[in-house]
């Protein structure tokens, strides 16, 4: 079977570059594990509810925060729409009241963090990124540079930025581009 890369396999070159001294932001990448949408129509959530039960999770969160059971999350991204990393193949549980649909290759995950991270959220996105607006467990629907991304708290000053396959090159150099005057660190994916 041939071997899943992100877009982003060849953007995420270690090293620092901008500022001098200490980075203000670090980027990375990290793997998408098993991303799945689960939807339906009325009755949503009667029809989700045995899934979210096998997998740990009581309703897959609200709309600003994730819910999280082991390595499993899942972000409520819209009424009758969840978005579930680390749950392995639920194509299973397709039925004529749940629609299950694979992500894993559609979606890059971009890891940013460091102190200045929130800054850089707050100047490339319209949101508060501030720690009593946006905190560990939280995540946000926004756009970076007019791409829709779903950004999570996953750290006092980390974050996960899942964004489009075909956008997500764009959106690191966004990134990047903007975090050189913050000094930047460039981890090795993960």
């Amino acid at each position: 079977m041939a071997e899943m890369l992100s877009p982003l396999h060849t953007k995420a070159v270690p090293g620092r570059y901008g500022a001098a001294g200490n980075a203000g932001v670090t980027l990375s990448t990290r793997p998408i594990a098993n991303l799945w949408q689960i939807a339906g129509w009325q009755g949503f959530g009667d029809a989700a509810a045995p899934v979210l039960a096998a997998l740990g999770l009581t309703d897959g969160g609200s709309y600003r925060r994730s819910e999280q059971s082991g390595e499993v999350t899942a972000w409520r991204i819209a009424p009758d729409k969840i978005l579930i990393e680390g749950a392995g193949d639920l194509s299973a549980h397709t039925s004529d009241d749940l629609v299950t649909l694979d992500l894993g290759h559609a979606r890059a995950a971009i890891t940013l963090s460091g102190p200045a991270a929130r800054d850089l959220l707050m100047q490339l996105s319209a949101v508060d990124c501030t720690p009593s607006a946006f905190g560990l467990g939280e995540f946000m629907q926004t756009g970076i540079h007019h791409v829709g991304v779903l950004i999570q708290c996953t750290g006092p000053d980390n974050f996960d930025v899942l964004v489009p396959g075909t956008w997500a090159e764009t959106v690191w150099e966004v990134l990047h581009d903007n975090a050189l005057p913050h000094g930047l660190n460039i981890d090795e994916a993960a």
